[in-house]
């Protein structure tokens, strides 16, 4: 067995084969770590040339993991991840996952954060998974919840102290039948807010988060919003996206999932740059703050 050589491998190599992982590209692995395309080259063959195996394969739709590849990208993940679990309770003691509550708005929890609320949810005091927005933020202002994340322009119903961290952007998009001439006629690349006055639309009752981010929208540009019919079940609403000329909005990631398990039978257009959904964390201190936010960047 090969003599153990601890300059050899580094949490850097560790960083820069998951981030060539992700993005499937040297070049745009360059640019996000600011690293030269022969540095981060040279850094994979000294990984390879260290396990004695090949970790990617080059393919048309870039660089690919192989076998062994996607073996060590996982066990790397967990190696970053106890390493920054070290880094914080060396930085601070005082704070736990343990000692955290969390709310989540679904669409968040289940398309944009699956893998950290899958690896945390026994190690959380508490954690409250809702597509109800005042089953965040009622228990947030009463002190119940530690940490929020949801959109952020529902920063205006918290009260008292609190910290926010914007985490992204992405933008909504109009979900519905390739059979819906409707749609399939407008010949814009996004659809308007006032293309979108004249559509059927269905949504979450006015509870969800999405339906009132809208709502909101549309009174800040001034504009009548459209007709809305409410369902309150998720997949009664695709059924009838499917099978009618009705549409629904759904931020992209959501929209993705939606249209990705109907693709046959759904299509999806982005709603102009007017609608655009941030999403923050909210926390009660800037030190729960930094704990959540150092653990969320690990499955970025």
């Amino acid at each position: 067995m090969k003599a153990m050589n601890f300059e050899s491998i580094s949490v850097e190599l560790l960083y820069i084969l998951i981030k060539v992982a992700d993005l499937k590209s040297i070049n745009k692995s360059s640019e996000a770590l600011s690293l030269t395309q022969p540095a981060i080259s040279k850094k994979i063959v000294q990984l390879e040339n260290y396990y004695g195996t090949q970790l990617f394969t080059r393919s048309p739709r870039g660089m690919e993991l192989t076998a062994s590849g996607k073996k060590f990208y996982t066990n790397a993940k967990k190696i970053l991840n106890d390493f920054h679990d070290l880094r914080i309770s060396v930085l601070d003691k005082r704070i736990s996952l343990q000692e955290i509550s969390i709310g989540v708005l679904d669409s968040i929890s289940a398309f944009l954060y699956p893998e950290f609320f899958i690896d945390t949810l026994s190690q959380l005091r508490e954690i409250t998974i809702t597509n109800k927005i005042y089953e965040l933020i009622t228990p947030f202002n009463n002190d119940i919840l530690d940490v929020v994340l949801m959109d952020s322009a529902f920063r205006t119903d918290l009260n008292g102290d609190f910290f926010e961290k914007k985490l992204f952007e992405e933008p909504y998009f109009v979900v519905y039948s390739k059979e819906n001439t409707q749609v399939e006629n407008l010949t814009d690349s996004s659809i308007s807010a006032y293309a979108l006055q004249k559509l059927n639309v269905l949504m979450y009752p006015n509870y969800c988060p999405i339906h009132q981010r809208i709502m909101n929208i549309y009174q800040e540009i001034n504009i009548e919003p459209p007709k809305i019919t409410e369902i309150d079940y998720s997949e009664s609403i695709i059924s009838l996206v499917i099978n009618s000329p009705f549409v629904s909005i759904l931020p992209k990631s959501l929209a993705l999932n939606k249209v990705t398990h109907n693709i046959n039978k759904l299509a999806m257009k982005p709603l102009d740059i007017t609608f655009l959904r941030s999403v923050s964390l909210f926390a009660k201190t800037p030190e729960i703050l930094n704990v959540v936010e150092s653990k969320l960047t690990n499955y970025v």
